[in-house]
């Protein structure tokens, strides 16, 4: 399924313009990835200047009382579910910086924190200077989302006000489904509106649920969110029928169609494993939707073609001549066919793989190319 943008919820609340200054005691945690985008370095700062900066920021906004959890790097990166986003967020080639507090800055902060060595040196650094600050540091084992959450609840009870701050939508689902039972059902009837859709949900939290059981809890909660009739419909019916709906449009975006029915079962067995390691429940990860590769965890892929091979067949392109880049077969990923206006899949540079075929008697000669066509006209496509 396609990465969505979980900031999205955020629009679903009215933002507060003003700064919330609550009475009575309050206890303030804020997210360590959240913390290290809010101050800006000055070049030619030295890395000491630059922690006394974040120091003086925590001390000016929040006062006392404040905790300050970072993200772990596990020692077998490769055996987590979050390398893949540390390799995507880190797709721009940076240098590994040695360096310490009196060392005077010579990249931007984005340059150097894009890798990931130099980030875990800048906030062992940063951890220091905040613990010498008397802010007391934290850090997870891997995700800190989690630990956030649960110090949190766990401090409530000694304060007025418990405040996290952070940027992670994640933050406010663990809050919602780790805080008391009412303000969950007040939270999820606001969003999901159907007492049926909830009880599925449920599912998840099933610590010994099979991938059945949750590949259909799954595919009904999507069906649902894409407003269709989870007892009378599947996801790949009500993608036809949006699609359908949507051709008829003079433009129209196909990812706003429904997931199929199998990138759907994959992405809800990762959605399994993650809720289930927030409940603190080791599970295999490679049981539940991921699949090991040279650079460690990613997700497993649909296993089924986007479209069948009958109606693959029936794209072509109308290059004069080669067949190169701009081939619209090639940009496909197929390879050029009979159908192709000039071409036909043979004079080119992009041809169909020639099988030999063991059985055909020597002499045999290929069908003239007006034969094929007529044969091709006449043949049912089957969807």
């Amino acid at each position: 399924m396609r990465k969505g943008t979980k900031s999205s919820l955020y629009t679903s609340f009215s933002p507060i313009t003003e700064d919330v200054k609550p009475e009575g005691s309050q206890y303030v945690e804020v997210d360590g990835g959240h913390l290290l985008h809010k101050i800006v370095w000055r070049q030619q700062a030295t890395f000491g200047a630059i922690a006394d900066r974040y120091v003086q920021y925590l001390n000016n906004k929040y006062g006392q009382d404040i905790a300050v959890i970072f993200y772990g790097f596990p020692d077998d990166d490769k055996k987590s579910t979050k390398n893949c986003e540390r390799l995507r967020r880190a797709a721009h080639f940076s240098p590994d910086v040695m360096f310490h507090e009196e060392t005077v800055l010579q990249y931007t902060k984005e340059k150097l924190l894009a890798n990931e060595c130099n980030k875990k040196r800048f906030i062992e650094l940063l951890k220091k200077a905040l613990q010498k600050a008397n802010i007391c540091v934290q850090q997870a084992v891997e995700d800190a989302d989690l630990t956030i959450v649960n110090t949190a609840i766990s401090v409530a009870p000694q304060y007025d006000y418990v405040r996290v701050v952070g940027e992670d939508i994640d933050l406010l689902i663990l809050l919602t489904a780790l805080a008391s039972t009412h303000s969950k059902n007040k939270f999820i009837s606001l969003f999901l509106k159907h007492e049926e859709l909830l009880n599925r949900v449920t599912t998840f939290l099933n610590p010994q649920a099979t991938t059945e059981q949750i590949t259909e809890a799954g595919g009904n909660v999507l069906v649902a969110l894409y407003g269709g009739d989870p007892a009378t419909q599947n996801l790949d019916e009500l993608r036809y029928h949006s699609f359908v709906k949507a051709a008829a449009k003079t433009k129209f975006n196909l990812a706003r169609l429904p997931p199929t029915t199998d990138a759907a079962q994959l992405h809800a067995m990762r959605s399994y494993h993650q809720v289930q390691t927030w409940l603190g429940n080791e599970k295999d990860p490679l049981k539940w939707g991921w699949t090991h590769t040279p650079s460690g965890l990613f997700p497993k892929k649909s296993e089924k073609d986007p479209t069948p091979e009958s109606l693959l067949q029936c794209i072509s392109c109308t290059c004069k001549k080669g067949c190169t880049n701009a081939c619209g077969c090639r940009k496909a990923d197929l390879h050029c066919y009979l159908l192709c206006k000039h071409c036909i899949g043979q004079s080119c540079e992009n041809p169909m793989p020639v099988i030999l075929d063991n059985e055909s008697e020597e002499g045999d000669a290929p069908a003239p190319i007006d034969m094929v066509d007529e044969q091709l006209e006449c043949e049912d496509i089957e969807l």
